[in-house]
């Protein structure tokens, strides 16, 4: 081990980069982890840090070989850059989570997949651009975050309707009224007739805006005539 390599190789090191690649990964990263995101502060440091590091060794392993050995080899940080894009989308993708019609880690995702990209541009010194890109980020994570809240997306739920005797019908224009009047569009609807316990069933699948409305629903539609359960509930995929 040379111990004066190591010292001079200390020396050209880039702590500029890789202090910058720690602060923007742990940027983003502080934001994912005040959200209980899986993935937080040092998963994004981790990612930028060695998204920068193997960029600036591509840049660097060259000119330590030297010309004679180069010649048979080739470096290009372009397909080290394409490669660590497109691997850290299986990191991305372990964030994914879907419960139901729900799906959680879809930014978080993009987020690591995004800082690794920031540690690309970091390691090829283009510092502007991973700031700017840094901070264009985070307005986009915190400041759309406020104005999305006050957006009521549209969601699909399947509600089942349990009567006590044969008359589909009624219960059936009942059902249309209650939900006609809260704003809810039903997409289908299929009944079944039990003559001999006596008992009608009646699932209805239904568009609505998430208004959180499902208790006030069922309190509706439980109290129609001849209705002895309702349950309300996300269509599974």
């Amino acid at each position: 081990m040379d111990l004066g390599l190591i010292a001079e190789q200390f020396q050209h090191l880039d702590w500029t980069a890789l202090l910058l690649a720690m602060a923007v990964g742990g940027a983003i990263g502080l934001e994912r982890e005040l959200h209980g995101r899986p993935a937080g502060v040092r998963t994004h440091m981790m990612v930028c840090l060695s998204a920068t590091i193997a960029i600036q060794a591509s840049q660097s392993v060259p000119t330590a070989l030297g010309e004679s050995v180069v010649g048979n080899l080739v470096f290009d940080p372009n397909r080290l850059a394409a490669g660590i894009v497109t691997g850290i989308g299986f990191l991305g993708a372990a964030t994914v989570i879907r419960s139901g019609d729900i799906v959680r880690g879809i930014t978080t995702g993009s987020c690591v997949w995004a800082v690794a990209v920031l540690g690309i541009v970091i390691g090829q010194e283009r510092y502007a651009m991973a700031i700017v890109g840094a901070i264009a980020m985070l307005v986009v994570l915190i400041g759309f975050d406020w104005i999305f809240r006050w957006v009521t997306p549209v969601v699909y739920r399947r509600l089942v309707i349990v009567g006590s005797g044969t008359d589909l019908m009624e219960i059936s224009a009942s059902l249309r009224e209650v939900l006609n009047g809260s704003g809810v569009r039903i997409q289908d609807i299929a009944g079944r007739i039990d003559p001999v316990a006596q008992s009608c069933e009646i699932d209805a699948y239904i568009r609505c805006r998430n208004l959180l409305q499902a208790p006030e629903l069922l309190a509706q539609v439980g109290a129609l005539e001849g209705v002895s359960s309702a349950e309300w509930t996300p269509i599974k995929s």
